[in-house]
């Protein structure tokens, strides 16, 4: 004979657990995130930079991106209760939703785009010319018209003189920490990949293409794999290859870290020049090492030539503190360069190539 099941016992301890749930959503929501911001100096600084962030946007370039790393404690409890201990942003938004309503706007306001360049250089300028010629002779005043030609001459930018070519003194080095980002515009395919002809040594081989054939710029571009079998540590792996390159030749004007960018939605990182798309470029430079004053003096040439040659081209330089240095602790002339995001296609980041070579050789002395 079957025991008949106690319903009313059954209840109260489904009421029990209920309780237990709501009193420990409580507890990770308004007296976890105290402690730890009292008692923690990691999250009492993070806290800190999250509300500073939330008024002042502009401020989240400062923070520093780690390497990925999966912590499947933090992921178990993130979709158990919606808490990440690992994120002070799912803390406090826990405790104020109206912090995540705020954060999505700020993204929100991030994903404006594609911007539409319209170049500085000698062939987009033609039309401009006749324009500024017909206000010149329709203009009775000497004085005017002198002035609308010297606009015209400032703002004219003719092709840099090609260069004869020297192997034996490279004028750029290009190399990749992340050598296997690739594009995956469609979100079907793959963010990493070792074929090189679909990551990022493709765009670097353009690069080096462009600004040898067009430019006369001896260049080297070292295809190591810095990030396998695992991305973790690729600073460190890929320190000993600029160092080899530093030793042998002292002839380097622009060492380039090239990279790809990511979480970047496809509006933001995309530029439109005349019916071509392209990847739009942004500098990262590391606040930390001894060199950063004269990194961020080279990011920031390089950036101005963006600005002045193709408006809006350029999302601008991002400063971080990294452990790393991103490796510009070993030299001044490193730059590292996001050519558009995972979410461009690789077309659009070979079109960049074009684009890159071009500033690059406008900045070369």
């Amino acid at each position: 004979m079957h025991k008949r099941l106690n319903w009313t016992l059954i209840l109260e301890y489904l009421g029990k657990i209920g309780v237990f749930l709501i009193l420990l959503k409580l507890l990770l929501s308004y007296v976890l995130p105290i402690m730890l911001i009292f008692f923690n100096s990691k999250y009492k600084l993070n806290t800190y930079q999250f509300l500073l962030i939330q008024a002042t946007p502009m401020l989240s370039m400062y923070q520093e991106d780690d390497e990925e790393d999966i912590n499947w404690f933090s992921v178990i409890t993130k979709n158990l209760t919606g808490i990440d201990f690992y994120d002070y942003k799912t803390l406090l938004i826990s405790s104020i939703p109206m912090m995540g309503e705020v954060e999505q706007q700020i993204l929100a306001i991030k994903e404006s785009g594609p911007i539409v360049v319209i170049p500085r250089t000698e062939v987009a300028l033609e039309d401009e010319e006749e324009i500024q010629d017909e206000e010149a002779i329709n203009n009775s005043s000497q004085e005017k018209e002198e002035t609308a030609i010297n606009i015209i001459e400032e703002a004219k930018s003719n092709p840099p003189q090609k260069r004869k070519l020297d192997p034996k003194k490279p004028l750029i080095l290009i190399y990749h920490t992340h050598t296997t980002e690739s594009y995956n515009p469609d979100g079907k395919g793959q963010n990493f990949t070792t074929d090189s002809n679909l990551n990022l040594i493709r765009v670097g081989a353009e690069i080096k293409k462009e600004l040898e054939e067009k430019y006369g710029i001896s260049t080297i571009h070292d295809t190591t794999f810095h990030d396998i079998p695992k991305r973790e540590g690729a600073y460190l792996k890929s320190r000993p290859t600029v160092q080899k390159y530093l030793k042998k030749y002292d002839s380097f004007k622009i060492i380039i870290d090239l990279h790809r960018d990511a979480n970047v939605g496809k509006n933001k990182s995309t530029a439109i020049i005349g019916n071509e798309r392209y990847g739009r470029v942004m500098f990262v430079v590391d606040t930390l090492n001894r060199n950063h004053t004269r990194n961020n003096v080279l990011a920031t040439k390089i950036n101005d030539k963006f600005n002045y040659l193709y408006p809006g081209f350029s999302r601008g330089i991002m400063y971080k503190q990294s452990k790393s240095h991103y490796n510009q602790d070993l030299s001044s002339k490193i730059v590292l360069i996001e050519v558009g995001s995972n979410e461009n296609s690789l077309e659009e980041a070979i079109n960049s190539a074009k684009v890159i070579a071009r500033v690059l050789a406008e900045c070369i002395d």
